[in-house]
């Protein structure tokens, strides 16, 4: 059952302004707005006056920021610059709070495998960390699928069970790869607090995807 209404992902642009977009969507009949923290939204250029302005066009447009997305460029499976990558997405789980998101969406990596246990150990210490940080800030933080089967992020849930941390289904994402996202939506289970309603239609990639064994999911296939 969908236990809330359905929202629009905005990407923002040099040839559109907040303002406009927000009035679009509201045209649209959207009623919530999925936003990237980066750009003009990045933590560390959003000013007081500028949250203050940013809460004031939510309001005006009658829309209601569902989750906030954090760009990120790397795993968080290296120790490299983590202290910095953690403290950026600290800020961005404050920014979600101010601006009423109650979620905090992440590309954190592939859950490394067992057999590499220093990476393992590093994204496990890190997903902990970013889930006690995104708590403290009084947000969720959600684990936005990628190229792997929902079973191993399911698994790693499972086992580090944070009931601050959960998973966003990307269906595009797991078509890309050729795996069937109904399937995925069952594995993860209780863990999904975000989806996106896309499908291999939605993705200017490709026409068709096609997994390396020949299975292929033609646009439009996926059973809402």
């Amino acid at each position: 059952m969908i236990r809330h209404s359905l929202a629009l992902r905005l990407e923002l642009d040099a040839t559109r302004s907040l303002r406009v977009l927000l009035r679009q969507a509201a045209q649209a009949g959207a009623r919530g707005l999925v936003l990237d923290a980066g750009g003009d939204l990045a933590p560390d250029r959003l000013s007081e006056s500028g949250r203050r302005e940013m809460r004031h066009l939510l309001r005006t447009a009658e829309q209601n920021l569902v989750a906030l997305c954090l760009p990120t460029r790397r795993a968080f499976d290296t120790l490299d610059q983590l202290d910095d990558r953690l403290a950026r997405a600290d800020r961005a789980f404050a920014l979600a709070f101010e601006l009423g998101a109650p979620l905090a969406l992440i590309r954190a990596g592939v859950v490394p495998p067992e057999s590499e246990p220093d990476r393992r150990e590093i994204f496990t210490n890190s997903l902990r960390e970013l889930a006690r940080r995104a708590e403290h800030r009084g947000v969720v933080l959600a684990i936005e699928t990628g190229n792997e089967p929902a079973a191993n992020l399911r698994a790693f849930l499972d086992a580090l069970k944070v009931e601050t941390l959960a998973a966003s289904l990307d269906p595009a994402s797991f078509l890309r790869i050729g795996i069937d996202p109904v399937v995925a939506a069952r594995e993860l289970g209780p863990w999904v607090a975000h989806a996106y309603l896309a499908d291999s239609a939605g993705t200017t990639r490709t026409a068709r995807v096609v997994h390396p064994g020949g299975r292929g999911f033609s646009p439009g296939v996926l059973d809402w």
